[in-house]
């Protein structure tokens, strides 16, 4: 109406213009207003506003509780271990070294420079590629374990053994890591006593070394005396029990030998004993055996001290007989020797040869032959068990139990 008024009062045509203005957006605003009236019903009243202000605030206050408890339980653990906590910010370079982190080095509370150089700065040269090689594997995949023991040096300028344990806890959408956290452990003591340890380890390995020598000299001294005996006496009997003797011995000398000669004294490499046990067997029947052939196969076995010596005893008999027997005065033969498992549990051990065979009037229960004798008492020892086959030529079998060091 102020509007129309205008044509009627020219002088106030200015006032009458905003107005009219003003009544147009009015109208358009009204006409925006009508789609959002039903969803302005639907709001909640102030009660409700309050009520739901309310609710929110005991979830915050909640939830702000049980972090604060999970981080005073960590503290509680992390006091009780007596370990020191660390926190990198990949991203800024930023290293958070806990109170007990640098307490551990001897440093106050800060005194450390936050910035991961400062950490770097303090691991052993010799350590140091060594660490660096871990952490950027780690950095790279977190599969792989970051996870070693290292020396880092203390404020007095004395080094102390640290073990340091972590892993990257956020990476971005790329994949590269953000940051890193984890825990270090004081473990000087560890390693003090496991330096104790291995320098008593190194010290009773060089007694039984030196044990095994000296019980190998002796063997050899009596395989020497036996040797002398030989020579000086005209016998044919008493001859070959001399050798027999210096065999048997010579078998037991060489289970020392190699005991000296590894570095392992619970089991012996039982491959390399039985090929030098053949190899003199061999040299004290040359004038007689000059080609026959010694095969020995025997699977990945290692044997304690006392099963060895008897495994090498009834080889030595076995071989030995073949050698003096089964030829008849050929002097070409092959000679079979195998050891393996048989069922994870006994080892079965056959010496077979290609000769004339076993006599069929001998009976290994009431044999009066020595070797035969030895060979039944070794294994009976050996709570083991003893098999002859007589075609083609001889075969003994022998199964005993495994021991297992």
């Amino acid at each position: 109406m102020e509007a129309y008024a205008l044509w009627w009062y020219p002088n106030h045509w200015v006032s009458g213009v905003i107005k009219f203005l003003t009544a147009v957006i009015s109208l358009v605003m009204a006409a925006a207003m009508i789609p959002i009236i039903p969803q302005a019903l639907t709001l909640s009243s102030r009660a409700e506003l309050e009520v739901a202000k309310a609710e929110l605030e005991d979830r915050v206050l909640e939830r702000t509780q049980a972090l604060q408890i999970s981080e005073e339980r960590l503290q509680l653990a992390l006091d009780g271990s007596g370990d020191g906590g660390w926190d990198w910010n990949i991203s800024t370079g930023a290293l958070f070294l806990s109170t007990r982190w640098q307490e551990m080095l001897g440093y106050g509370a800060n005194e450390l420079s936050g910035e991961v150089s400062a950490w770097e700065s303090l691991i052993h040269p010799e350590d140091k590629s060594r660490v660096m090689k871990v952490l950027e594997h780690h950095l790279q995949d977190s599969r792989v374990s970051y996870a070693f023991d290292y020396r880092v040096k203390m404020k007095s300028g004395e080094w102390k053994w640290i073990g340091n344990y972590g892993r990257v806890v956020a990476r971005d959408a790329q994949g590269a890591a953000l940051r890193m956290a984890g825990t270090h452990k004081d473990i000087s003591n560890r390693k003090h006593y496991e330096q104790k340890l291995s320098d008593s380890l190194d010290e009773k390995n060089i007694m039984l070394q030196e044990i095994h020598h000296r019980v190998k000299n002796n063997l050899q001294v009596i395989c020497s005396l036996l040797s002398l005996q030989t020579q000086s006496n005209t016998d044919p009997k008493i001859i070959k029990i001399m050798q027999e003797s210096q065999d048997r011995v010579r078998s037991m000398a060489l289970v020392h030998e190699n005991l000296y000669l590894s570095r392992e004294f619970s089991n012996i490499d039982l491959e390399s004993y039985v090929n030098d046990l053949t190899k003199n067997l061999l040299r004290s029947y040359r004038s007689k055996i000059s080609l026959t052939k010694i095969d020995v196969s025997i699977s990945d076995l290692r044997l304690d001290i006392d099963s060895a010596v008897l495994c090498g005893l009834i080889i030595n008999e076995l071989v030995s007989n073949a050698l003096k027997y089964a030829f008849h005065q050929r002097q070409n033969g092959e000679i079979c020797i195998k050891m393996a498992e048989r069922n994870r549990q006994d080892i079965m051990l056959t010496v077979t040869d290609n000769g004339i065979g076993l006599p069929s009037d001998i009976n290994i229960e009431k044999t009066e032959t020595v070797g035969l004798q030895m060979v039944k008492a070794l294994t009976q020892q050996m709570s083991g068990t003893l098999s002859i086959s007589r075609c083609p030529g001889t075969s003994f079998c022998i199964t005993f139990p495994q021991v297992f060091s």
